[in-house]
């Protein structure tokens, strides 16, 4: 009878364990319906390889990034919410190739939103679509 109530213990302290951790996952930062559209005129940072350019929607405003070329870019955009204490809603920054939160001292890599540095959790990704020479970042 013992044994009985210990593994029916053990088994209720497991599923709680795994369900707690499965619950961290890194959907933190509040969504928010949006659309931006992204011109050569008023972002011209982000056409040049490599380039990248600051600007509205999201949760905190967005980083777009520019992994291809000049005359095919393919563009990544993130949300500037930092995912460390993202109920606090700190904006992060680019530097060189790294992004950083001068909050709390995380960094992600540029260009792919991963963590670096301190956060666990990969900044917000947005869907960027392409119409002729401009393009939409949208979730």
């Amino acid at each position: 009878m013992f044994r009985k109530i210990t593994y029916i213990v053990c088994s209720c302290l497991l599923a709680i364990a795994f369900n707690s951790c499965s619950g961290g996952s890194c959907n933190v930062v509040p969504s928010r319906s949006f659309g931006t559209r992204i011109s050569q005129a008023e972002h011209i940072g982000v056409y040049s390889p490599g380039g990248y350019a600051y600007a509205e929607g999201g949760y905190a405003g967005l980083i777009v990034y520019n992994m291809g070329t000049q005359s095919a870019p393919r563009l990544v955009a993130y949300d500037r919410c930092s995912t460390v204490n993202p109920e606090q809603g700190n904006k992060v920054r680019v530097e060189g190739q790294l992004i950083i939160d001068p909050v709390s001292g995380a960094k992600w890599l540029l260009m792919d939103g991963s963590p670096a540095e301190i956060a666990e959790c990969p900044l917000k990704p947005y869907a960027v679509t392409q119409q002729g020479s401009s393009f939409f970042v949208q979730n």
